[in-house]
């Protein structure tokens, strides 16, 4: 058998499928060059510590847990000044502290004065039993009540404190919490707003380029902008 009419036949066949597959390639080249061409992704940065230094609400918070640390810390050095009282006595001068010195009552201006004179008394009573080398079992047994009740007291105020720091840090997570939440809200409308596709935090962001654009400034003073009635 000739080969010249398998070698035509396999050159038809292949002439054959050239042809096939043109209008399909013609196809998808004019579908691509009509096609738009898509648009380059637009990506924001923010500064969210510039945003926490300059944030004014959030500054004013902290601003206020400060001061009200600042009044509770008082409030426990104060109580140190009774730290000879029975435990009843104790929790009343702890309720009389609770007011401010100015907003006293005479009620209160007056027992106050009782209660810190008796807790100065037996402090008094205490120091000198202690420095007494020789006590009588009758002076000992004063000695170890008015130590028991110190100790007691000292124990109270450190419950009271640490009461305190825990009241504090949940201020300060529910103030974080809520002015966080403002800070998303803004950054979201704001990228919306201006069409970007991502925005990121900067300092998760080891490099970018100057075509990155840095949101914070407008950030800032969208949360800074005064409250509309």
């Amino acid at each position: 058998m000739s080969k010249q009419p398998q070698y035509a036949r396999i050159v038809a066949l292949g002439v054959v499928i050239a042809l096939l597959l043109l209008p399909a390639t013609v196809l998808i080249a004019q579908d691509t060059d009509a096609r738009p061409a898509p648009r380059p992704l637009k990506i924001g940065v923010v500064d969210l510590d510039t945003i926490s230094e300059q944030y004014q609400e959030l500054i004013a918070k902290q601003n206020e847990l400060r001061d009200w640390m600042q009044r509770r810390a008082k409030y426990i050095d104060a109580l140190k000044n009774y730290v000879f009282l029975s435990e009843q006595n104790f929790a009343e001068i702890a309720q009389i502290l609770e007011t401010a010195k100015s907003n006293w009552t005479e009620a209160q201006k007056t027992r106050e004065d009782e209660l810190r004179k008796v807790s100065e008394q037996k402090e008094k009573r205490f120091l000198d039993l202690q420095a007494k080398p020789d006590r009588t079992p009758q002076e000992e047994d004063e000695f170890n009540t008015l130590s028991e009740s110190f100790s007691n007291r000292r124990e109270d105020i450190t419950k009271r404190a640490a009461a305190i720091e825990q009241e504090y840090l949940n201020k300060r997570s529910e103030a974080q919490v809520a002015l966080l939440s403002s800070v998303r809200d803004i950054i979201v409308r704001v990228a919306e707003q201006q069409e970007y596709d991502l925005v990121l935090d900067s300092a998760m962001v080891f490099y970018s380029s100057q075509q990155i654009t840095d949101l914070t400034p407008g950030i800032i003073k969208e949360l800074n902008k005064p409250a509309q009635d």
